[in-house]
């Protein structure tokens, strides 16, 4: 059961706008609001949290009893104790916290699935063949870098062409899925190239430390590892660059330069694509020539930094004479 299948049924206080962004799908409270929240308050928003994150797994998850029950191939279980103390330490009470985790566990137990990608309405377009094989460590910034001057080939080759509404919300569109491409490709690339950042990917990942693992299975999840990391690739939503910047940071070791603008880029993607050009109050979407090509600029800066950073990291081996 998703956030909104959990919000049908469930009726809490009203929050006031400082809590947070009220409409977002992704709900995270104001760390300073929460602070200084009724109690009441406090419950209600942390429960909006963890209802936008996890669901009951009969919502969604696969069962086989032959295999022990429910199967996370999507990650988890998440016990509720230790996602709400995770977020919530040192800005809510542990007694607030403690109530709203018993509840939790009284709900549905302490094991809880990941929010299934179907239920995210942002992610409906999710591919499954979406990463694609990279040979090449300087591939994914230069098809990015490709596919940016296509685009920029296409609004120059007529005054009428930068006018258009649908045009430019193509273009915006495009530059998302460019950058997702260059995310991806760039992930894919070196968790294969280098043995220390497959290493460091699954001992820093949540997803992957949370899965059991019998000591019969050890040598046979070796082997499998590198598949079930692909597998878990193909499972990312590419845009969600507020998931995707700590698993480069976690992996990489590198610096990912601030996402807060490239986020609002993606909402405004959000509504091209899913709600033909129109926000969730049925408004239009605006998006003008200047538009796209300062979303140009912030996606290539955002990726020349990530590749520079990689390149100073990871040094080319010198060709021996």
């Amino acid at each position: 059961m998703g956030f909104n299948d959990h919000s049908r049924h469930h009726s809490g206080p009203d929050l006031p706008s400082e809590a947070g962004d009220l409409e977002s799908i992704d709900f995270d409270p104001n760390d300073d609001w929460i602070k200084n929240a009724t109690e009441e308050e406090q419950m209600e928003a942390m429960r909006r949290w963890f209802y936008a994150r996890y669901e009951d797994p009969a919502h969604s998850t696969p069962y086989n009893g032959r295999e022990g029950g429910f199967q996370f191939i999507w990650g988890g279980p998440y016990d509720p104790d230790e996602e709400i103390q995770e977020r919530f330490s040192g800005v809510v009470p542990y007694e607030v916290m403690r109530s709203l985790i018993e509840d939790l566990w009284q709900e549905g137990s302490d094991q809880w699935a990941p929010v299934h990608p179907d239920d995210l309405d942002y992610d409906e377009d999710y591919d499954e063949e979406f990463v694609s094989r990279v040979d090449d460590r300087d591939e994914p910034v230069r098809y990015l870098r490709s596919r940016i001057s296509q685009i920029e080939a296409v609004l120059a080759s007529d005054a009428n062409v930068r006018k258009s509404d649908l045009v430019l919300q193509m273009a915006h569109g495009s530059i998302i899925a460019a950058l997702e491409a260059f995310l991806a490709d760039t992930m894919t690339y070196w968790l294969k190239a280098e043995k220390k950042v497959l290493r460091d990917f699954v001992s820093r990942n949540k997803d992957f430390k949370k899965r059991s693992l019998t000591l019969n299975e050890v040598f046979d999840r070796f082997e499998q590892l590198e598949s079930e990391v692909g597998v878990y690739l193909q499972d990312q939503m590419w845009h969600r660059l507020d998931k995707i910047k700590p698993m480069l940071i976690a992996s990489l070791g590198i610096a990912v330069p601030e996402i807060g603008d490239l986020m609002k880029a993606v909402l405004v993607r959000h509504d091209i694509v899913h709600r033909a050009g129109r926000t969730r109050d049925g408004k239009l979407v605006t998006v003008t020539f200047g538009d796209v090509k300062q979303l140009q600029d912030q996606v290539l800066n955002f990726a020349n930094e990530i590749a520079e950073d990689i390149a100073r990291k990871f040094p080319r081996t010198p060709i021996k004479s």
